[in-house]
């Protein structure tokens, strides 16, 4: 994929039209045009462009950025995963696998996997975004489609995008971990949706280091 692609392709997803981006970044609907067609490889807002699109400028770019721990997402574009055993590799785990895990018995043979760097803990584990509550049109955005690495030897810290356990669930929820004033709240990062403040029946499963895009 190139720049043109990415860009286009995030365009699409939050269903804005070249006018209404070109609008958001600060420039005219031409030059946003050219950037879709390929005529403009290294745009002079890119800051802007990546902000507006709700990603980083190295993965507008180059199609890979950081770890979302650091601060910003982990966009990577591969072909879609497969079974392998891995050290390198770590599990896609459905809601009720993860409100379970590691308690949950896997059948290794059946279970479909992806990459994941080196120093992975091998307690970590894939799950795929379900719903827009982490679609954001500025930030962070983590649309629904996507795949998040989570790690559960990480211990949560306030900014942090958490996958969560309520109480009387059999399944999880993902959200961002926010404490302000003595009170810790799960945040969507969709604005249209209402923070969850916390209450102790509560189980943080992971911090969420990475999110994948397959294709």
């Amino acid at each position: 994929m190139s720049i043109a692609d990415r860009v286009k392709q995030k365009r699409t997803l939050f269903r804005l039209t070249q006018a209404e981006l070109a609008k958001r970044v600060g420039i005219t609907q031409q030059s946003l045009q050219k950037i879709e067609d390929g005529r403009t490889q290294n745009p002079r807002k890119l800051l802007n462009l990546a902000k507006a699109l709700g990603c980083s400028p190295e993965w507008l770019q180059l199609g890979t950025t950081t770890e979302i721990r650091e601060s910003s997402s982990h966009y990577h574009n591969e072909s879609a995963p497969h079974a392998s055993l891995s050290t390198h590799q770590r599990p896609i785990l459905s809601a009720f696998q993860a409100a379970q895990w590691p308690n949950h018995s896997l059948d290794l043979e059946q279970q479909t996997y992806l990459d994941t760097p080196p120093d992975t803990s091998p307690s970590a584990f894939w799950f795929k975004v379900i719903g827009d509550s982490m679609t954001s049109t500025s930030g962070i955005s983590i649309p629904e489609g996507y795949f998040i690495l989570v790690e559960p030897d990480l211990t949560a810290k306030n900014g942090d995008l958490v996958v969560v356990k309520l109480a009387n669930s059999t399944e999880v929820t993902f959200k961002k971990w926010v404490v302000d004033v003595g009170q810790t709240y799960l945040k969507p990062l969709n604005s249209d949706y209402r923070a969850i403040e916390v209450s102790q029946d509560l189980a943080i499963i992971g911090v969420v280091t990475q999110a994948r895009l397959l294709f």
